[in-house]
């Protein structure tokens, strides 16, 4: 009888610890609130707000969060800055991917970011100092702790539009991607076609202001820049030019086009 009274209590002993393993397991793979602190760590041009002389983090603005353990968590700020912290919620991991700014959609395989997008129609924000679209560009940071040196996967074309007020202003190649879907390998920062365009566009540029256009880098053959109104055009042309991540290009005044 005694045996068989040792046997049940064994028993009962051995579910309470697969029950406390059980809930050990599920308390580490729960959300919790996090925050990650943000900033660049190449010198980088490509952030929020971008003009001549600052280049800031502004509130309001998310990123993408992503782990083994989590599918692309929205966290946010609300602070601006040179450097800013982003809150949310996500499960502890040993590793977190990030990308700027925040975008739905994204999936982690490995070490690579699918659906990252710089748009080939960006918009000009009247409230930017340079008339900058902060959904254009694409930056990526990892970490195996809450700190995040995030570097740039786009370059940057700069137009100063002192010729009149435009309908729209192009930049084209006939060879090689500028906008569209990509995935992104964060070992390298290397932009991979997914569903890509060989153009980007910026509509109603007012006359007197920079623009500046976010484009995947690398090697264009046939560029062309162009600026037009209802009745006239102008256009720049190269042959083939080589854009760098991280870099910002001047491309000059339209009224030298």
């Amino acid at each position: 009888m005694k045996k068989y009274i040792f046997m049940a209590v064994a028993g009962m002993l051995a579910l309470s610890s697969c029950s406390n393993d059980d809930n050990e397991q599920t308390t580490q793979n729960a959300p919790r609130q996090m925050t990650f602190t943000a900033g660049f760590g190449d010198g980088a041009t490509t952030r929020a707000t971008l003009s001549d002389n600052s280049v800031t983090f502004n509130a309001g603005d998310g990123i993408s969060i992503l782990s083994a353990k989590n599918t692309n968590k929205d966290f946010y700020t609300t602070e601006g800055g040179a450097s800013a912290t982003f809150t949310g919620e996500a499960t502890d991991d040993s590793k977190f991917y990030a990308v700027y700014p925040y975008r739905y959609g994204l999936e982690l395989s490995g070490t690579t970011i699918s659906g990252v997008m710089i748009p080939s129609s960006q918009s000009y924000a009247a409230s930017s100092p340079c008339g900058w679209d902060p959904a254009a560009p694409i930056a990526y940071a990892t970490t195996t702790g809450t700190s995040l040196q995030f570097k740039n996967a786009c370059a940057l074309l700069k137009i100063n539009n002192d010729r009149g007020d435009a309908d729209m202003i192009e930049i084209s190649c006939s060879d090689g991607a500028l906008t569209g879907t990509f995935s992104l390998d964060t070992s390298s920062g290397a932009l991979s076609g997914i569903g890509t365009f060989p153009f980007a566009s910026v509509v109603g540029v007012p006359s007197g202001k920079k623009i500046y256009i976010a484009i995947a880098p690398g090697t264009k053959t046939g560029f062309r820049a162009l600026w037009e109104d209802e009745e006239n055009y102008v256009m720049k042309q190269k042959a083939s030019v080589t854009f760098e991540a991280g870099k910002i290009y001047d491309l000059g005044s339209t009224s030298k086009w």
